[in-house]
This record gives C-alpha cells, sequence and structure tokens, in this order.
C-alpha cells in the first residue's frame, strides 16, 4: 500500500488524468454509455486536471530550483572582506515593523552609503548638461549578487577594452582578469509631463551551475544586457513608474504597488538617498528587478552594492572575487554609440567586426527599402540561436504583453500608459533612440508600423491621428486585460522563482 501511494504521488500526472477518467463513470455508473463517460471524463481533464497537473510541476520545478541555487553563507571569516563596524540588521531603518512591511517614505539606507548632498538638476542648462545632472540624480543603487564566476557579474563598458566589436570580450576580460565598473545610462525622452532615463547592465558573460550549463548550452553565453526603464514626473520630480528587464520579462513597479493597465505591479519601489532606486541584480543570469525588503536579509552574502561614483578620480574598484563589498563605485557611459550603431550589423558570424548581429525589420521607407536596426549583440556563440542572446533594449520582448518588439523602448509613454493604464503625455519634446537612429521620416513610418501592430489599426487611421509636435501617431491607451493580468502576475512569480 504504501509504494503504491510513493508511486501515485511520484506519477502525480498520470493520477490526476486517470481520477479525471475514471469521476463520471464513478458519478453516473452504468446509465451513461462509456464513451460518453470518457468524453466527460476528456473534458473534466482539459479544463481542471491539466492546468492542475502544470501549476504542480511548476512549484515542484521552484523547489528544485530554489535548492540549486541557493547561495550559501560563507562562515570563513578569513576569506570575508569586513562588511562594516556594524553588522545591518534589514529592520533597522524601520524599527518596530515586521520585514514584509515598508517604509511609508519608500526610503532605505544600504551598508555604505554617503550622503554627498548635491543641488538639483538644473533645467535651465544647455539640454545636454542638465540631462547628465538628472543621469547622476537618479542613477540606480544596485544589489549585486555574487556567483561562482565574480569577473562576470561585474557590470561594465561594452567597449572597455576599446574597440566596439564585442565577440573579443570574453579572451580580453580573462587576459586582464579585472573589468571596470560601468552602467550605460541615458535620457532616451522628454514629454510634456515626464523625463524617460534608462540604465543599461552589460556583462561579458551569462553563465550558470555547472550542473545547468552541462544539462543545456541555452542556460549560459557571451555577453548579457538587462536594465531599466524609469519616468520622473516633472511636477514632483519623483520616480513614479520603474520597468526593468528580468529574463525576457518586464517587471513593473512603483510607489503605490497597484496598477490599473495591462502588467502586474512586482513590487513598490524602494530609494536610497531621496532619489536612487534601489535595483537587486542577479548573480549568473543578471536578472534586474526592483529590490524589496526580503532582499536586504542576505546582504553580508555574496554581495557587493554599487553606486555612481560621486569623484570618478577616486572611484573604488569592485574586488573581483564573491566576498561582500558594500562601497563600489561606478561610472556612467552613453548610449549614444549603440544608437548610432543600431543600423550597421552583419549576419551572424565570426567574420565581421560589427557591434550588432542579424536584424529587426521595422517597416519599409518610401522606396520600399526595409527598415531595419540589429537584433543581437554580437558574440563568439551566435550558433545558438536562443531566445536568451543578448539584445539591446530596442529588441527586448515580454510576448505575455501587448507591446510589440522596439515600442518599449522607442515610445516609453505609450508602454507605460498600456501597462499601468495611466493616461500621462505622449508627446515627445525630445527622443534620443528615434532622433539618432533614423531620419525624420523614418521615424515616423517605425512608429506607424509599432502602433499598428499594437493597436491592429490601419496605417491610414494612424496617420489621422498625429502629434503636433513631431508627427507621432497617438492613441489611446490600452485596457485592462482582466484575467490575463492575473495570469501575467503568477507567470511574473514563476520567471521570477526559476530565474
Amino acid at each position: 500500500m504504501l509504494r503504491k501511494t510513493c508511486k501515485d504521488v511520484v506519477l502525480f500526472p498520470i493520477t490526476i488524468y486517470r481520477a479525471c477518467l475514471w469521476l463520471p463513470a464513478r458519478l453516473h455508473g452504468d446509465r451513461w454509455h462509456p464513451r460518453v463517460n470518457t468524453a466527460l471524463g476528456l473534458l473534466l481533464y482539459g479544463l481542471f486536471g491539466l492546468p492542475l497537473s502544470i501549476l504542480l510541476l511548476l512549484e515542484m520545478l521552484i523547489v528544485i530550483n530554489t535548492q540549486l541555487m541557493a547561495q550559501p553563507m560563507d562562515d570563513d571569516e578569513d576569506t570575508q572582506r569586513p562588511i562594516s563596524s556594524t553588522s545591518y540588521n534589514p529592520t533597522h531603518h524601520w524599527p518596530g515593523r515586521a520585514l514584509e512591511e515598508w517604509p511609508s517614505d519608500l526610503q532605505v539606507t544600504l551598508p555604505g552609503y554617503v550622503d554627498n548632498v548635491s543641488p538639483p538638476p538644473d533645467p535651465t542648462l544647455p539640454r545636454d548638461q542638465f540631462y547628465g545632472q538628472l543621469l547622476a540624480s537618479y542613477s540606480p543603487t544596485l544589489l549585486h549578487k555574487m556567483g561562482h564566476e565574480p569577473l562576470w557579474d561585474i557590470p561594465t563598458d561594452i567597449f572597455f577594452d576599446g574597440d566596439t566589436d564585442p565577440r573579443n570580450n570574453v579572451s580580453k576580460a580573462l587576459s586582464l582578469g579585472t573589468v571596470p565598473a560601468v552602467v550605460h545610462g541615458e535620457v532616451i525622452a522628454e514629454t510634456h509631463d515626464a523625463y524617460y532615463l534608462t540604465y543599461m547592465l552589460y556583462h561579458v558573460k551569462d553563465y550558470d551551475l555547472p550542473v545547468r550549463e552541462a544539462i543545456s548550452d541555452a542556460t549560459f553565453h557571451d555577453g548579457d544586457n538587462e536594465g531599466i526603464q524609469l519616468r520622473i514626473d516633472k511636477a514632483s520630480m519623483q520616480v513614479t513608474l520603474v520597468e526593468t528587464w528580468f529574463h525576457n520579462r518586464f517587471f513593473l513597479c512603483n510607489r503605490t504597488g497597484e496598477s490599473q493597465g495591462t502588467e502586474p505591479i512586482q513590487t513598490r519601489s524602494l530609494f536610497e538617498g531621496g532619489t536612487h532606486i534601489v535595483l537587486f541584480v542577479q548573480s549568473m543570469g543578471h536578472g534586474v528587478r526592483c529590490a524589496n525588503p526580503a532582499d536586504f536579509d542576505e546582504l553580508a552574502s555574496n554581495s557587493k552594492i554599487l553606486r555612481l561614483a560621486s569623484d570618478p578620480d577616486g572611484l573604488i574598484a569592485p574586488g573581483i572575487d564573491d566576498h561582500t563589498e558594500y562601497n563600489i563605485g561606478y561610472r556612467l557611459a552613453s548610449l549614444k554609440p549603440w544608437y548610432r550603431l543600431a543600423k550597421t550589423h552583419a549576419t551572424s558570424g565570426n567574420h565581421a567586426t560589427t557591434l550588432f548581429e542579424d536584424t529587426i525589420v521595422l517597416g519599409t521607407d518610401s522606396t520600399g527599402r526595409e527598415i531595419q536596426i540589429g537584433k543581437f549583440f554580437a558574440s563568439n556563440d551566435f550558433e545558438k540561436r536562443a531566445w536568451s542572446r543578448p539584445k539591446p533594449p530596442w529588441a527586448w520582448d515580454d510576448r505575455w504583453d501587448d507591446i510589440p518588439v522596439a515600442l518599449w523602448h522607442f515610445h516609453p509613454a505609450l508602454a507605460f500608459n498600456s501597462h499601468t493604464g495611466e493616461t500621462y503625455s505622449e508627446q515627445y519634446h525630445y527622443n534620443a533612440p528615434m532622433s539618432l537612429i533614423f531620419t525624420a521620416n523614418e521615424s515616423y513610418t517605425v512608429l506607424t508600423s509599432l502602433l499598428t501592430e499594437h493597436y491592429h489599426r490601419a496605417p491610414q487611421q494612424l496617420a489621422r491621428k498625429t502629434n503636433p509636435v513631431n508627427r507621432q501617431p497617438s492613441l489611446p491607451p490600452a485596457k485592462k486585460s482582466g484575467i490575463g493580468v492575473q495570469v501575467k502576475r503568477y507567470m511574473n512569480y514563476v520567471i521570477h522563482s526559476l530565474g
């Protein structure tokens, strides 16, 4: 009996299937034809049994993955660097509250923080200077975990070796034994009511545990690029929305923890020093998401906290190890070189020296020529052609949302409106990727094509609804998708848990 019970538990998908076929026969006996009972059993299985089996399988995978990916505490005091003069208590900054509760002002102070008071960004300055101040003032604080190959866990400049060909980045990093800590940042857009900023974290290599790498080569690849986009409200100069890229999914967070759009909220936003969004970055796979209080419980283990260096000459470089460090400085690098090289790409292979490989087609110009941009960052393991290959932000495509590829980065106001259900202005005073990658006519063609795909409307209808500032098509935000949001919330949970 015990052996049969254990067998039924282990083979639960088969057990559930058999139970669904057995139940109609049990309820109706010989009153109905056996084929009718079988048909009802299959219907019952399709409606309830199969979803339950998938749900249980996913939960089992999450438990197994948690055990495989667990990062043990390093108890060897001789190999650990000092973490601070006092141990860090994750509830220290909101005493008397449970760890799961949130500070009312959403402000935290992590170890190593130095309050370098600087004047707020000055909008009267020339645009480039003002945007530079914005990038510094709202630069993220990175809580970055370290894995068993820490060289690959340091975000760096994709051009750290002095050339624009990333195919040799792995070999160059290995020969140097280190890479500088760099975050790519850009003010990508300004509208009537907001500034939109993006920060990209490029890693030289995405890797995994040896066991998982042995099972599938899709678990590791040369190059890795993940990051965030955020919205700063002009009236309050607060960060109102943040969206991160976490393993081919967009994770949305805000100050309220509520969303009325097509995307659920992953968590509420936490800030350091008033304006610096606190991000959690995985080791190995480098998924980026907004940090939550539970992440601070493991700060003393295999963690490095990176902040924008206030003095580039005094920048503290990260140790290429898994030791905990709380005061690492990074510098910012512009995304403008990426934009200028976006249309310079080659077919995957080792014969080229371009930054990008393969293409995304974004419509055709007046002559019938395809408008193309690069799809992947070039790498030596191009033959994988996997979904996991490193991509620039315009190639990020969440298959669980209603935003077509490229629209998220090229039209951030619409993406946030769709995902949150808000009605923020979509009138752009400035749009960096569109103006630096495309000509004016190409820009309009690309946006029209993307919006046609998004709203499933004919181009003629879109052309009649134009933005008076820059001829950009403009339409109402997408409606909330009801039960779809619940499905996305669960998929967020699964992908977050599986990493």
